[in-house]
């Protein structure tokens, strides 16, 4: 990936929301400080200690002032500013779309019973095989699909389609995951990581090394990574759905949408070439029925019993 100014300006937008989040659950939050946070992710690190645990050795410090709660909501935010999740203790948390929910008995660990490997799961349940072409890219699912892109910077929220499909929620931090690719200590499996950056790739394809067009015009509108538009191209053998597992079920439903959705106006219409014969014999016909509406514009009337004898360019 190619370097960048500003690159981690987004991910602070992100943290400065969360503390934001996490002080109106508690207004101590407000006086920890960022090396607060800082030694609680040192202890997360610890595959063995649960919620319950960190929060335990987290009310030792002097200035937590031995509050359990304070504690608490300081172990969510520190681990959900870690690992780029929503984290909650609290089921329907309104605070969060996709809150990750993690029990005071349970450790971060990605083990079977554990909270995030109940999120990811690379244990797909679609046997669905579909193609994954070129043209499957987030720009086409708005121009043609209407798909509206949501930027997150939730991992859980990556793919999800919501409001009756309307709308696609794309996780866009990929400075951040390329830090837990080299982090020897990150509680997120390598393949998942590598895996959620290619799907990154895959719909926001660059050319030539460089973000494409319509990513661009998403950075003038929205405070995203820049490095999510620079993600090395896939080639085709890297589209395959097989070479999916973590995010198979929720690409195989956004493509279903997408092959599934109808242009429903003029601009749809010129963007969707996904049947390219259709494409070109429909364009076509339009363009021979505005040529013989232009040719009839030349002085001359149109000749016909049922409608009044004026020229179609006539000011009337």
């Amino acid at each position: 990936m190619q370097a960048t100014d500003n690159a981690y300006e987004s991910f602070f937008t992100r943290y400065a929301i969360l503390c934001k989040l996490a002080a109106n659950k508690d207004r101590e939050v407000e006086k920890i400080t960022h090396w607060h946070l800082v030694e609680i992710i040192t202890l997360l690190k610890d595959r063995e200690l649960t919620r319950e645990r960190v929060a335990a050795r987290v009310t030792q410090n002097p200035v937590i002032a031995n509050s359990e709660s304070l504690a608490r909501t300081l172990v969510d935010l520190a681990a959900g500013l870690w690992l780029m999740l929503s984290i909650s203790n609290y089921p329907g948390d309104i605070s969060y779309d996709e809150p990750i929910l993690w029990r005071d008995h349970e450790t971060l660990a990605f083990r079977n019973e554990g909270p995030i490997n109940k999120n990811f799961s690379h244990i797909y349940n679609s046997t669905d095989v579909v193609k994954l072409p070129q043209a499957f890219t987030a720009a086409h699912l708005e121009q043609i699909g209407g798909i509206k892109v949501i930027w997150t910077s939730n991992l859980a929220d990556h793919l999800l389609l919501k409001d009756d499909d309307t709308k696609l929620m794309l996780f866009h931090q990929v400075s951040i995951l390329q830090l837990h690719k080299k982090s020897p200590t990150t509680l997120l499996p390598k393949a998942l990581v590598d895996e959620t950056i290619r799907s990154i790739s895959l719909l926001i394809p660059p050319v030539l090394g460089e973000p494409n067009a319509w990513f661009q015009q998403q950075r003038k509108k929205n405070l995203i990574d820049t490095q999510a538009g620079v993600c090395d191209r896939l080639n085709s053998s890297e589209r395959q759905i097989e070479k999916f597992m973590y995010w198979r079920d929720r690409l195989v439903l956004l493509k279903r949408t997408f092959d599934d959705a109808e242009p429903r106006n003029i601009s749809q219409l010129w963007w969707d070439d996904r049947k390219k014969t259709q494409w070109f014999t429909f364009w076509v016909a339009v363009l021979v029925f505005v040529m013989t509406v232009f040719e009839n514009c030349d002085g001359h009337s149109f000749v016909n019993n049922n409608f009044p004898q004026f020229s179609p360019c006539e000011k009337r």
